[in-house]
């Protein structure tokens, strides 16, 4: 007994610690969605400061291990959950759409860089968010994201201070955030253009529309 209450809190802290981790990486990444705001060119420049950092092959070795301690371990510590405050099911279940998310966005980034050999840059994630019919899976996809990241965070903030505002504040500023990158990306659904390989791109895995 000893042996699983020690084995599940390393577990416990490789979870916190890695999502302390990829939470700053996180912060800087979706600063960098809100420039879509400004328009394509604003977004990728910053992008390209960023990329001097996390594109170092040891930065990015790191990230990719803890994206996968994250992803395992978040999935073990759902199964071990017992307790089922609402607070817990938020974290719980936005947990799980956040190991499904990176599982799929980081092999999507990763086969776009090495299989079809595209700069995964602001068109990369603008080509499912304004070409039909792809748009009917990304914008979804993308806007619960960022809504999950928030409320995952404001759950475990609620459940560790059990201040309710704070973790209101923390939530709906996500929520908000994922509204303006989703308004950013689409030029405020007025759909921009996407550049012929992106587009072609987009179409082979998701068909052609309009």
């Amino acid at each position: 007994m000893a042996y699983k209450i020690n084995r599940e809190a390393v577990v416990k802290k490789l979870h916190y610690f890695t999502g302390l981790t990829l939470s700053l990486f996180i912060g800087f990444h979706l600063l960098n969605q809100l420039c879509a705001l400004a328009g394509p060119e604003a977004h990728i420049a910053m992008m390209e400061k960023f990329r001097k950092v996390y594109r170092h092959p040891v930065i990015e070795t790191i990230l990719l291990l803890v994206v996968l301690i994250q992803v395992v371990s978040g999935v073990k510590l759902l199964f071990n959950r017992k307790k089922k405050a609402i607070a817990e099911k938020i974290q719980m279940y936005s947990g799980l759409y956040l190991s499904l998310f990176l599982i799929g966005h980081v092999s999507a980034v990763i086969a776009g860089r090495l299989v079809e050999h595209l700069d995964t840059n602001f068109y990369f994630i603008a080509a499912g968010l304004n070409l039909n019919p792809a748009t009917l899976f990304f914008i979804p996809y993308y806007f619960i994201d960022v809504c999950a990241v928030s409320l995952h965070i404001a759950s475990l903030h609620y459940l560790k201070t059990k201040s309710k505002w704070s973790s209101y504040l923390i939530g709906g500023t996500g929520i908000l955030a994922a509204m303006l990158i989703i308004v950013g990306y689409t030029n405020f659904f007025q759909w921009r253009e996407v550049p012929a390989e992106y587009r072609q791109f987009i179409e082979k895995y998701a068909g052609k529309g309009y």
